[in-house]
């Protein structure tokens, strides 16, 4: 009875197998189990026969072929292809323009893989389009090199749970700080000991703005930066080991300058001259004065004010936004001529800069005050038997005066006047003005009349009592 049993009891073993083979079999019960860990990205399928032999006399035996497929799972992360990609474009490319493709590959089994930028995108001038051959990276908006000249943008692929992101640093410093203010302290590992885990640090490229210290991977200012200038800066930085042989490894810094309000506005003229006739509508413009900041955002945005400065006492205003200099009042040019006026540009930084600049306006004539005698009233007196022709008196307007605030006086232009004279003679009255050309009776009496040429034409009398001796 015994023997019947050691007959029937079954022994298992694999066949076609190596010495990494991953998976074994349980001698007495024929369970199949894994024995080391599986990569299906390695092997996918397996191969292998099983035998079954029992304990008789002879021993009997049969095989059978087994088939293992290792199913997939998402174990893996996308990878890129290259560490990093660049590319270089015109200021003027149009929105849409492909710049480059990246590509990330992905070990599993039916991954998808989408692309995003996760950061580096200042003003989103960029997009990202996924496609089967990778990520399309195309210009999203208008390019500006006064304000940007690099850009580091970081992509990362993802299969919906894992992601490869080619990561580097970031910092901003503002450009008023000193030279030798550290920016940023780089710092890198390394599993060995002693001099196979001593790290120096060293930047790829010259850049003259900043310097590494070698032991530490303190990155420091080298020299005065200046946002107006450069607004950005690469820094490609290696941690090398001092192992035989050297181990290393790269990272990107990327240093952004902040604006500082450094800069004070700028008027495109040291000075501005306009005319204008002093009998124009209040609010009508005069001229327009523009000036500029090299500064960024509120500290590059310029207003326009006479607050500190001189509006002619009130007599003008200028627009805030545009600089246009309109009239305020209605003007005087017998009163005063000439303005000599004071505006400022000023930003809106804080605290803010402002700037002067010098406006002349000159007030142009118009025909508005008439002629004036030098007397209301005049005496002249003749000898009865003068000959005609004589002179016997002459009639002029008061001389130029000085304008002032309080000033009645004619300031316009000297312009010839016409004179004439009316009123009772002896004979035919006659132009009677410079000299006699009429005979004269022992008595008249006349008006003298002082006329302007201009348009319209004003004119002042006065009563002339020419007497007889």
């Amino acid at each position: 009875m015994w023997r019947f049993c050691d007959n029937s009891r079954l022994v298992y073993t694999l066949l076609e197998t190596g010495t990494s083979f991953p998976f074994t079999i349980n001698n007495s019960t024929g369970w199949i189990v894994v024995a080391s860990e599986l990569d299906r990205e390695v092997v996918d399928f397996y191969s292998f026969g099983v035998e079954a032999q029992d304990h008789g006399t002879p021993p009997m035996a049969s095989t059978a072929s087994v088939s293992v497929t290792i199913l997939d799972v998402n174990d893996n992360s996308p990878e890129f292809t290259q560490r990093e990609y660049s590319a270089r474009l015109n200021e003027d490319a149009a929105v849409g323009t492909s710049v480059l493709t990246v590509s990330a590959v992905d070990r599993d089994a039916y991954s998808v893989i989408t692309y995003q930028i996760s950061s580096g995108n200042t003003r989103n001038r960029f997009s990202i389009t996924s496609q089967s051959g990778g990520g399309l990276i195309s210009l999203a908006l208008p390019l500006d090199y006064k304000l940007e000249r690099q850009y580091l943008l970081t992509i990362a692929a993802s299969d919906g749970t894992r992601q490869d992101t080619s990561s580097h640093y970031t910092i901003n410093i503002n450009e008023d700080r000193p030279v030798g203010t550290t920016v940023v302290v780089i710092s890198a590992t390394d599993e060995d000991t002693g001099e196979n885990a001593r790290i120096t640090y060293l930047m790829e490229d010259s850049i003259p703005q900043f310097s590494i210290a070698a032991d530490t991977g303190a990155v420091t200012t080298q020299m005065e930066l200046d946002y107006e200038d450069q607004v950005s800066y690469t820094l490609a930085i290696t941690a090398r080991d001092n192992g035989i042989p050297q181990k290393s490894d790269t990272t990107y810094l990327e240093i952004l300058v902040s604006d500082v309000n450094d800069n004070a506005p700028q008027f495109l003229r040291h000075s501005y001259q306009g005319s204008i006739y002093e009998d124009v509508p209040t609010f009508t413009s005069v001229l327009q004065v523009s000036a500029t900041d090299r500064d960024s955002g509120l500290n590059g945005r310029v207003f326009y004010t006479f607050q500190g400065g001189d509006d002619g006492d009130g007599d003008f205003i200028i627009e805030s936004t545009s600089g246009i200099v309109r009239t305020l009042r209605r003007l005087d040019r017998e009163n005063v001529p000439l303005y000599l006026l004071q505006a400022f540009a000023v930003d809106k930084g804080v605290p803010a800069r402002r700037t002067p600049v010098e406006i002349q306006v000159t007030v142009l004539d118009v025909n508005d005050n008439p002629p004036v005698f030098e007397q209301d009233e005049f005496d002249i007196f003749v000898e009865e038997n003068s000959p005609i022709g004589l002179v016997v008196a002459r009639i002029t307007e008061p001389p130029p005066c000085h304008p002032g605030p309080h000033s009645l006086c004619d300031t316009s232009p000297r312009t010839p006047r016409t004179t004439s004279m009316r009123g009772t003679y002896p004979q035919d009255p006659q132009n009677c003005v410079h000299g006699v050309t009429c005979s004269l009776g022992h008595h008249l009496w006349g008006v003298m009349s002082l006329m302007d040429p201009r348009t319209p034409a004003m004119s002042c009398t006065s009563p002339t009592t020419p007497s007889m001796r």
